[in-house]
């Protein structure tokens, strides 16, 4: 069981995010038309966060409260990664697509993102590739959830400490390098093609909950080597069925048009920092509010 601390230090990472980007909205108000409006809802996230570790710390017993405490953090990501679409234009003022493309051009000769599906157009192919791109956000929810039902709570803790707090520093970067990705920078190409039920599935998720933001450095990619870093040191036999999911994750990213290959190659070189900087910060956070928690050091 969850030891009962008012915060863990998911939360506070949380809230930390909220204060940084509420100071950053504060400054460029000018140039948003709903700063107020933001920062209203940074205040009622922080509200939201507090009452409910203050719910089970009060009240609330059992594995069931431990596990929506874990858990809900996740669904805040949905808002604020589509709030990057909003704010990644405030430092720069233009997406940098123009600069990745030509990259990719000066590497490759042509354009991976494209030229991928126009060479395998076939539905199966592409089946197998939104299932590999699905599959990242069945990895989110896996990694936690083995650890806390194998009752290893601090493991499970830790995991999602550092899914949420990469996530964070991603989206910090996604402010300050404005990149939208070839499937909103490229406009006249053929349609990819449609696949089946994760074909379905993707276009769902792209529709509600993408935009055109997020693709420099590959935080799918970075997060999906993250999770295989940290089962790696937990649970090493998990890493032998990531990996092939990995595999297909990679290629899907660039078949679907969600990213540059320049992408890909910056995630892998980023990862090892992301997870360092993740992982101490866990260490750091954990030791001044559960001074008499076990932690692994590693």
């Amino acid at each position: 069981m969850f030891k009962k601390w008012l915060l863990n230090p998911t939360d506070v990472v949380v809230i930390t995010y909220l204060v940084i980007t509420a100071l950053l909205i504060a400054m460029f108000h000018s140039s948003l038309i709903h700063a107020s409006g933001q920062i209203a809802i940074r205040l009622s996230f922080i509200i939201l966060i507090i009452v409910v570790v203050w719910i089970q710390y009060k009240w609330l017993t059992g594995r069931v409260s431990s596990l929506i405490h874990l858990f809900f953090p996740l669904i805040l990501l949905i808002y604020l990664y589509q709030e990057t679409d909003t704010l990644n234009n405030l430092i720069y003022p233009v997406n940098l697509d123009p600069f990745f493309s030509r990259i990719e051009l000066i590497l490759f000769g042509r354009q991976p993102s494209l030229w991928f599906s126009v060479i395998i157009p076939y539905n199966t192919f592409a089946e197998v590739m939104y299932f590999g791109y699905f599959s990242y956000y069945l990895m989110l929810i896996a990694v936690p959830l083995f650890f806390f039902f194998r009752k290893i709570d601090e493991t499970a803790e830790k995991a999602m400490f550092i899914i949420i707090n990469s996530f964070l520093l991603f989206y910090l970067i996604f402010i300050v390098i404005p990149v939208a990705g070839p499937q909103y920078y490229f406009t006249g190409w053929p349609e990819l093609p449609k696949g089946y039920l994760f074909g379905s599935v993707i276009r769902w998720i792209q529709q509600m909950g993408e935009a055109p933001t997020a693709a420099f450095p590959s935080s799918h990619v970075s997060v999906c080597l993250i999770l295989i870093i940290f089962c790696y040191k937990f649970e090493r036999k998990l890493v032998q069925y990531m990996i092939p999911i990995a595999v297909l994750l990679i290629l899907s990213t660039v078949y679907i048009r969600a990213h540059y290959v320049v992408d890909i190659i910056a995630a892998f070189f980023i990862t090892p920092v992301i997870y360092w900087i993740s992982n101490s910060f866990y260490s750091k956070i954990n030791t001044l509010i559960k001074p008499q928690s076990y932690e692994h050091t590693d």
